[in-house]
């Protein structure tokens, strides 16, 4: 999730050439010349998307005997430069991951401009998905690429330890500064970020801009690109100094940047701090705790009205020089019929939200933010509305702000509206 994000997903997040003839693939049960289907994606073998393409494959060659699916699975910062070398080489794979909106250079927007992906607007079940899912997944109103999840950014907390302290679910920004404070006072570590991971910078900053920034006007990003707003607004330099707040008064672990992911999910884990930024694309990290497990939307709110950062998560797309396009979009109507095996195991990547209508949540954990995200008061990740790039220098001078002490919020705004400006 390096790319916050990206997701994922979410899962988010083959090396083979496309081979084979023929645009639309063979009936079941026809015989022939053993055809491949190659797909690309990021993740980790034990993760979602390696789940899914264990499953994808077994069942695709099971209704398709004469194909065969060959699958590789990259880590985010490999897979990513591994497609770009893919792409400019014209060796698309057959099926591949990309990113919603304009979140990185493997997004939807850039690869749909490009020419680089299949355009799905024939798709029987597209209408079965939330306006999100189709919207983050579209490009000049068409659709591009299918993706199963919504990826939720929250806070990860001990209830236990909340209760055996006295500490209430704060609801805005003050009780939730008082239930640190408390904590503090206990000798607990309130929170712990892996800020040597500096992409987890994104995971408090975006809960904060979803209460601050974009209420008031949900257009801030668009309006980005043709100057009506800039980062050094007011909105964007107080969603800075209100996380840097929680480390001005030591509320986040003192060597957070000397901490990666992993070391950070470990002390919580160990109970040796009370909450965690992190997405819940983290569940499979956390879910084995032993002690009572929660997670809820930053109250980054003065009046008790939490939004949630929650995004559309990477998704599966169509190499437009496939040459087997038509099977291809089959497929994607199975994976979006509501019954089929494939559907099945499609929707289980998704680990609290889903982009398919009428699907319950499978993780009772995420019941606490249900309410927000039922009511419309999510938001997207900030980044993928912003040119790749943006967020890594948010994240770097956001690093030398808190480390140094030598920027101020409003230094960390104007660094990130010139980087803006020299990429859109």
């Amino acid at each position: 999730m390096k790319k916050a994000i990206m997701l994922s997903a979410v899962g988010l997040i083959t090396l083979g050439i496309l081979s084979g003839c023929g645009g639309g693939g063979k009936a079941e049960g026809d015989s022939g010349k053993e055809e491949t289907i190659t797909v690309m994606a990021s993740g980790v073998k034990d993760g979602t998307q390696g789940v899914f393409l264990d499953s994808f494959k077994e069942i695709v060659e099971k209704k398709y005997p004469d194909y065969k699916v060959e699958t590789t699975l990259l880590p985010d910062d490999q897979y990513y430069t591994a497609l770009k070398s893919k792409l400019s080489t014209g060796q698309s794979p057959d099926l591949f991951l990309v990113q919603p909106k304009k979140a990185s250079a493997s997004s939807v927007e850039e690869m749909a401009k490009a020419g680089y992906i299949e355009d799905l607007s024939d798709l029987k079940n597209w209408d079965k998905l939330i306006d999100q899912g189709k919207d983050d997944m579209s490009y000049e109103g068409k659709p591009y690429a299918l993706s199963s999840t919504i990826g939720v950014l929250g806070t990860w907390y001990n209830k236990d330890v909340f209760e055996k302290n006295g500490v209430e679910l704060p609801t805005n920004w003050q009780e939730f500064l008082d239930a640190c404070e408390k904590l503090k006072n206990a000798g607990i570590t309130p929170i712990v970020m892996g800020d040597k991971d500096s992409f987890m910078i994104q995971f408090g900053m975006y809960q904060i801009a979803a209460n601050q920034v974009y209420p008031e006007n949900t257009s801030f990003d668009d309006e980005l690109y043709d100057g009506k707003t800039k980062f050094t607004d007011p909105e964007w330099v107080k969603t800075i100094t209100m996380y840097k707040e929680l480390y001005d008064k030591g509320y986040v672990s003192e060597n957070s940047l000397g901490l990666g992911q992993p070391q950070a999910q470990q002390t919580f884990k160990d109970q040796q701090a009370a909450m965690i930024f992190d997405g819940d694309f983290s569940f499979p990290a956390f879910e084995k705790v032993d002690f009572d497990l929660g997670f809820f939307g930053l109250p980054a709110n003065e009046n008790g009205e939490t939004y949630i950062a929650a995004a559309t998560g990477a998704g599966f797309a169509i190499g437009s020089k496939s040459e087997h396009k038509d099977m291809l979009k089959d497929i994607f109507n199975e994976m979006t019929d509501g019954e089929s095996d494939l559907f099945n195991s499609w929707i289980k990547t998704a680990t609290s939200f889903t982009t398919y209508k009428g699907i319950e949540l499978s993780n009772d954990v995420f019941n606490q933010v249900q309410p927000a995200f039922d009511e419309g008061h999510s938001f997207y990740w900030c980044n993928q509305a912003w040119p790749s790039g943006t967020e890594t220098e948010m994240q770097a001078k956001f690093s030398e702000m808190i480390g140094t002490n030598k920027l101020s919020p409003e230094d960390v705004a104007e660094a990130m509206q010139k980087k803006f400006e020299e990429l859109k």
